[in-house]
């Protein structure tokens, strides 16, 4: 039988071709040449940028996909931040109410600090006039933009979003503090009950929120003894899945914040000294846990 020979992916217009034939996983081998001197080159953008305009969801999703690559030659880093990726994930990427539309405001959000996201803001509260959703609600709560408030409450007023979590994260990011309060005390409650997994999830909305306060909650968890145990596969301290939550805050200190840089006590102390400095948080009182990070969990179900 012969072998399929793989594509080579020469420019931009050949990965377009290969996405439009249904290719979804190409050869990274391939990403520098759509490069020049170590930036994206701008005809390259230029013609992902039409295609993302115009072509089918699959193809815009693959597209938005392969723009987050080329970010990552340009800055190497977690942190998303090339002003011409953005601008094409924000024109053309926000162009049709598709996925890519959504994966789109996903990827800028989770990648791009909230300095780098508020330079957008009128882009971001016109996305929600238009078509509100989970992923455009959970942009502006992070971003934060003048005039989204009031957007914020009026679309609250609606049966559709009664009780849906983005909306309540977006209305405590603007200053809700009783549903703020809320998701504080689930956090100190899975705490409280020694439920480390639970804990961990609880972290996610409150650096949605992104408030100085729930980002405090956040960061007094840094402290925390608690031991996440999954039988027969690993042990983990829970101060790991604080560090990972933050990243959604601050992706730009990601080298500081990923649970991989901890070898010993004094890198958890750097990111207590970090949180400090942030966000204001003290840990007066609080004594710190005995150091630990993961070991496998070799215990029988």
């Amino acid at each position: 039988m012969q072998m399929a020979q793989k594509p080579v992916l020469k420019n931009a217009q050949d990965f377009i071709e290969f996405f439009r034939r249904g290719g979804e996983y190409y050869d990274r081998q391939y990403l520098p040449n759509l490069m020049t001197d170590n930036r994206p080159d701008p005809h390259a953008l230029k013609v992902l940028g039409e295609a993302l305009l115009t072509d089918n969801d699959d193809v815009r999703d693959r597209i938005v996909r392969l723009l987050q690559e080329v970010a990552y030659l340009d800055y190497p880093a977690y942190e998303l931040r090339t002003p011409e990726i953005i601008d094409l994930l924000i024109g053309p990427g926000f162009a049709k109410l598709d996925g890519a539309r959504s994966d789109a405001m996903d990827l800028l959000r989770g990648r791009a600090s909230t300095a780098t996201l508020s330079r957008y803001g009128d882009v971001f509260l016109k996305a929600l006039k238009e078509d509100p959703g989970g992923s455009v609600l959970l942009l502006i709560a992070k971003a934060k933009p003048e005039g989204a408030r009031e957007e914020v409450d009026r679309l609250s007023q609606l049966p559709r979003w009664k009780d849906n979590e983005s909306m309540r994260i977006a209305r405590a990011a603007f200053g809700d503090t009783s549903i703020e309060d809320e998701f504080i005390a689930g956090a100190k409650q899975k705490e409280d009950a020694g439920d480390g997994i639970g804990l961990g999830e609880a972290l996610n909305p409150l650096v949605r929120i992104g408030t100085q306060r729930s980002l405090q909650a956040v960061c007094l968890r840094m402290r925390s003894p608690l031991i996440i145990h999954r039988p027969g596969v690993q042990q983990e301290s829970v101060r790991l899945r604080v560090m990972s939550a933050l990243i959604y805050a601050f992706p730009e200190e990601y080298d500081l914040l990923k649970p991989s840089s901890v070898w010993e006590d004094t890198d958890y102390i750097r990111v207590e000294k970090f949180c400090t400095q942030k966000t204001g948080v003290r840990y007066d009182g609080i004594p710190r846990p005995e150091f630990f990070t993961t070991l496998p969990d070799v215990r029988a179900e």
